[in-house]
């Protein structure tokens, strides 16, 4: 059986890898969080939210707008891009969009980004605003201050930011 690391990466749809992806994050989520973190999925996610993070601690409530990718960009520059369509885009409140870079069948480099700041920080083209980042650990790109190496460390993020 092939496995996600090597040719039968083409098979997968969008759909698919967003179904994938969202479903991981969850897991993550609970598992790392040693299941203070609750992620709710909304009916519909008309608003861009495709995750509720609920602190069961503090008992607040952050939305959460995944985008997943499982490759890097082709080209010299090993950055990877995220695409926002404006029409589902959030920008009020304190939502938070996270980018997931996957390696293989796991979460891999991720970047949490408050949905406050996103417009600023990204490239704006017609319909889509867009996050080119750089997965490597010691690059320097206007995302590396919302870069976590995975899952643990976006639950630890998500954590302080229910907390404060």
């Amino acid at each position: 059986m092939e496995t996600a690391g090597n040719a039968s990466k083409k098979w997968l749809t969008s759909t698919q890898i967003g179904a994938v992806s969202e479903a991981l994050v969850t897991a993550g989520l609970i598992l790392a969080s040693c299941g203070r973190l609750a992620p709710f999925r909304p009916i519909a996610d008309d608003n861009g939210h495709d995750l509720l993070v609920y602190d069961k601690q503090t008992r607040r409530c952050l939305p959460l707008q995944i985008k997943c990718r499982t490759a890097l960009d082709s080209g010299r520059g090993k950055t990877v891009q995220f695409d926002v369509r404006i029409n589902t885009f959030t920008r009020e409140g304190d939502g938070m969009a996270l980018f997931v870079l996957m390696d293989d069948d796991r979460i891999g480099t991720c970047w949490l980004v408050p949905v406050a700041e996103l417009e600023s920080v990204s490239r704006r083209s017609p319909g889509k605003l867009s996050v080119v980042a750089s997965p490597n650990p010691a690059g320097r790109d206007r995302y590396t201050s919302y870069r976590r190496k995975g899952i643990s460390e976006v639950a630890q993020a998500l954590v302080r930011l229910l907390e404060a």
